[in-house]
């Protein structure tokens, strides 16, 4: 038997649930006897001790507690009302079992307290009691999370509350030092930076419980470990940092403001509030930087200023990037915002998105995302269930409808397994727990002592262990459970609980092969498709207001692209999750796609700002127009090409045949770069080549996932 159990997350939870749930049972048996409120008690202190393991300080652990409680107020009043007849029990259960589905793309303590309310509302859904009678089932409820509030904050309490945030201070650690040391002439250690980015990658890359949900602090640093993401992308496919940096003082002066405000914020988001982070210096050097590259371009012999402006541009980027970050992280900080200087000369400080719940509620709420389908697979069968224990009259009907929640997975091969191993860990269960039975069945304190015991394996093995023990520990549990409530017991129980998970894996089953058979995953590649293209529809329309200024940036794009992007992450997050082979490797490759992807995004909605802060740049020098639209050309049909291949199809792509650097460096020796207005123009047509053809090479560099 092998035990897997990281950092001991499963036995602390175990310990919990085994010193919590007895005595929530215990108490709810006391204060109402002969009535369901100690099965309530029961599965609601299982679901908030061991399921939900809120994370945090205890203020908010307290909180999400609290919510839970009040939204477990709400489901059972629901769930009694929904079980007074067949037709309402089956509607309702469809629309809950779907909406707490879908709440868990929320992430943080709403998908945490989701599994929960789904088993409490089941509970109440399938006991058998009038309307009358859903007080006692409610102060079963307030028994359990009574209970579970002083276990949650005192025994054994999640301390590892902020994996995320500990990973991007970290690499924002690393990234302030690489940038020092390019600064100082020191090698660049870009292994450190890919290392950041792994560390980063699984603090929160299929982790359903991270910090999110509807705190707009903690979305803030959903986004802005994204932002990092792109930038650990860029950076190490670029051999730009392995350069010497520029002589330009002013540019110097803005590699180092740009180390110190990430260092800055790496700080304050570790927990040093002497470290308050700006990004103000950085975004006046930057300002600065755009009149220094001017007169390079004027003072430079002939074609070689074109080369030397172009070489500030990653320097330029890092900066703006920086000035991002820190906005992103005074939000999560909960600092307010800066304000940075507009107008006039004044190119605009481009604003970070702001990650709303209801901004990803949209995103997700649809048959396109994994979510969406996830939810309907999941209303469907618990309906379904439903159903079946009304027309078929179980006894313990709520035990088909978890063993639905249990065994169904996202494609019909997994849910085949899970159901097999189900029901052999079931049998096994089964058996140990009518030995039980049939050994202390006139002693009552042993059966508590078993509970106990019953309740640690329950939780522990599932975990530690896997699927199969930690099913048979949880039949032992309820078996033992309800000889308790019911005491005294039947011998029948046993038999009863293998019964009803046969049923349960059997209505699996029919909605696994029902809806989506090959998986609820499949097809899903189609989001990054879609946002290729419409960070490409993006990218042309940007750099057509930059260039010929009659073309607006369709503001529509950013929500299209955003939101296939958020959809095809969750696909990472989900297919981590599931047990097809190669899902780890899948996960990895979309992730590096998407964050490659994110160099296109950006570089169109940097261009789209400037754009409207000079006149185009075709209207002062017609002739850059040519090179800009044929690097613009390269971009998108690249990318084209990876979407193609996303789509399944082989694609057929010609690498560009001319250096349109080269022509606006020619273009630009015939100017007359005394005038300021042609000056800058020649600065904004290198600088749009330059984001264009770091664009150009994130598609080039790309690994598009092997279609599973």
């Amino acid at each position: 038997m092998l035990i897997h159990d990281l950092g001991h997350v499963a036995l602390r939870r175990g310990i919990r649930a085994a010193v919590g749930v007895p005595i929530a049972v215990g108490a709810a048996m006391w204060l109402l006897p002969g009535t369901p409120a100690a099965v309530i008690a029961a599965f609601g202190s299982v679901g908030l001790i061991a399921t939900s393991d809120f994370g945090g300080t205890p203020r908010r652990r307290i909180t999400s507690l609290l919510w839970s409680g009040l939204v477990g107020v709400f489901v059972i009043t629901i769930g009694v009302a929904a079980g007074l007849n067949i037709v309402s029990a089956v509607l309702v259960t469809f629309l809950v079992g779907s909406v707490l589905a879908f709440s868990a793309v929320l992430h943080g303590s709403i998908a945490s307290g989701a599994p929960a309310m789904t088993v409490i509302y089941v509970a109440s859904t399938t006991i058998d009691v009038s309307f009358s009678k859903v007080s006692e089932l409610l102060a079963g409820w307030l028994i359990g999370l009574a209970v579970s509030i002083p276990v949650v904050l005192l025994i054994l309490p999640r301390r590892n509350t902020a994996p995320v945030r500990d990973a991007v201070s970290h690499a924002l650690q690393v990234l302030s030092q690489v940038v020092s040391d390019r600064c100082t002439g020191k090698p660049v250690d870009i292994s450190a930076v890919a290392e950041s980015q792994e560390r980063l990658l699984a603090s929160y890359v299929g982790n359903p419980f991270r910090a999110s949900g509807l705190n707009p602090r903690d979305r803030a640093l959903i986004v802005l470990a994204g932002q990092i993401e792109g930038l650990h992308m860029a950076m190490l496919r670029r051999a730009a940092y392995l350069t010497p940096m520029s002589d330009q003082p002013v540019t110097r002066q803005l590699v180092m403001a740009t180390s110190t405000a990430l260092d800055d914020l790496a700080s304050a988001l570790s927990g040093d509030t002497s470290r308050i982070p700006t990004g103000l210096t950085v975004a006046e050097l930057w300002q600065s930087q755009w009149e220094e590259a001017t007169a390079v371009l004027a003072n430079a012999q002939q074609s070689r200023g074109v080369r030397d402006v172009y070489d500030l541009f990653p320097d330029r980027a890092m900066a703006i990037s920086t000035v991002r970050l820190v906005m992103l992280g005074r939000r999560v900080l909960g600092l307010p915002a800066e304000h940075y200087p507009s107008g006039g000369d004044q190119h605009t400080i481009p604003t970070p998105p702001v990650a709303t719940s209801w901004g990803e509620i949209r995103a997700q709420a649809t048959l396109k995302s994994p979510w969406g389908r996830l939810a309907l697979r999941t209303g469907v069968g618990l309906s379904i269930a439903v159903l079946v224990v009304s027309l078929m009259g179980i006894a313990h009907g709520f035990w088909v409808v978890l063993g639905v929640i249990a065994i169904l997975r996202f494609d019909s091969l997994t849910t085949v397994k899970s159901a097999l191993l189900a029901i052999i860990g079931t049998f096994v269960g089964a058996a140990a727990g009518f030995g039980v039975l049939l050994v202390d069945f006139d002693h009552l304190a042993w059966l508590w002592v078993g509970l106990v015991v019953a309740t640690f394996l329950a939780v522990w093995a599932q975990a530690a262990i896997g699927f199969v023990a930690g099913q048979a520990a949880f039949s032992m549990f309820v078996i033992i459970a309800f000889s308790i409530i019911n005491w005294p017991p039947e011998l029948r129980t046993a038999t009863d609980r293998i019964v009803d998970i046969v049923i349960g894996a059997l209505v699996s089953l029919i909605v696994a092969f029902l809806l989506w058979p090959r998986g609820v995953l499949r097809g899903m590649l189609g989001n990054i498709s879609e946002a290729i293209r419409a960070s490409n529809r993006l990218l042309r329309e940007a750099v057509g207001e930059m260039v010929q200024g009659d073309v607006a940036v369709d503001g529509a794009l950013l929500n299209e692209s955003t939101g296939a992007i958020v959809r095809s992450q969750e696909v990472i997050d989900l297919s981590l999750t599931s047990s097809s082979p190669g899902a780890s490797g899948f996960a990895h490759d979309l992730q590096r796609l998407i964050d490659d992807l994110r160099t296109p995004v950006v570089a169109g909605h940097l261009i789209a700002d400037w754009a409207r802060d000079r006149p185009p740049i075709a209207q002062v020098v017609p002739a850059l127009r040519a090179p800009l639209e044929a690097e613009l050309d390269a971009v998108t049909a690249v990318w084209e090409d990876v979407a193609q291949r996303v789509d399944g199809g082989k694609g057929a792509l010609s690498p560009p045949t001319s250096d349109n650097l080269a022509t606006i460096a020619d273009i630009t020796a015939s100017l007359d770069l005394r005038q300021p207005v042609i000056a800058d123009r020649a600065v904004a047509a290198v600088w749009t080549q330059a984001w264009l053809v770091m664009s150009r090479h994130a598609g080039e560099s790309c690994t598009v996932p092997t279609r599973n």
